[in-house]
């Protein structure tokens, strides 16, 4: 069953960057601009996860969290995260334990906040959501431009959705996007098309065959880490 997350605020880069992240890893992200339209919402919806950005508009910090809490609350016992600004984490600290769950400042990584995420949800975790945060890949050939996700990942290949249009023996650059990191970058050759009654996917197989700087070794921390 899918996750059910509210975001509460503006937007950071952040979370822009996380929101197909999270979809991926089987999470439903809602948003809501103030934290007074929330309070009505809360009132009658149940969400797994409220991720909220400090300061709240509309309300007071303290009336919100209550709000959450409130004896018949739906999102009583969800989990509350705060983004919040370097002068903010003084000012939520107080309500850390106290109906909130967890601070993370708003420039904090993309995978620091994504470790609070799975945490919060208990979600087994956190595997779940760095395999999502390896998926996003850019393709290149010949100037063409091509966003899809990786099915299968490892330090000498990949299995990926979609690119069927390049044939067996196509020569391609990658871009595998990490939060937090420069792209680990490199060439990738095409070296079967899947079998899609077979394999439930319709894409290719590809062998890499080098990588730019140091991104072989990134990648093969990142597969360890997951």
């Amino acid at each position: 069953m899918a996750h059910e997350l509210l975001v509460v605020g503006a937007e950071t880069d952040a979370l822009k960057r996380m929101a197909p992240v999270l979809r991926r890893a089987g999470c439903n992200v809602h948003r809501i601009p103030r934290a007074d339209q929330a309070v009505a919402l809360l009132q009658g919806t149940r969400f797994d996860l409220i991720l909220a950005r400090y300061p709240v508009e509309g309300v007071s910090l303290e009336e919100f969290v209550a709000t959450i809490r409130a004896e018949g609350s739906p999102c009583r016992d969800s989990g509350l995260l705060m983004l919040v600004d370097a002068e903010g984490v003084d000012e939520v600290g107080h309500l850390l334990r106290r109906g909130v769950n967890r601070i993370v400042t708003e420039d904090a990584p993309c995978d620091r906040v994504l470790d609070a995420i799975a945490d919060l949800l208990g979600v087994a975790p956190r595997h779940n959501l760095r395999a999502a945060v390896q998926l996003e890949l850019w393709l290149r050939n010949e100037g063409r431009r091509l966003l899809t996700v990786t099915e299968n990942l490892s330090a000498t290949g990949m299995l990926v959705r979609g690119g069927t249009e390049f044939p067996v023996g196509s020569l391609l650059g990658f871009e595998l996007l990490v939060p937090g990191q420069q792209p680990v970058a490199g060439s990738v050759v095409v070296a079967r098309h899947t079998d899609h009654l077979r394999e439930r996917v319709e894409g290719f197989g590809g062998r890499i065959i080098s990588f730019s700087g140091d991104g072989q070794e990134r990648l093969r921390a990142l597969l360890a880490t997951g």
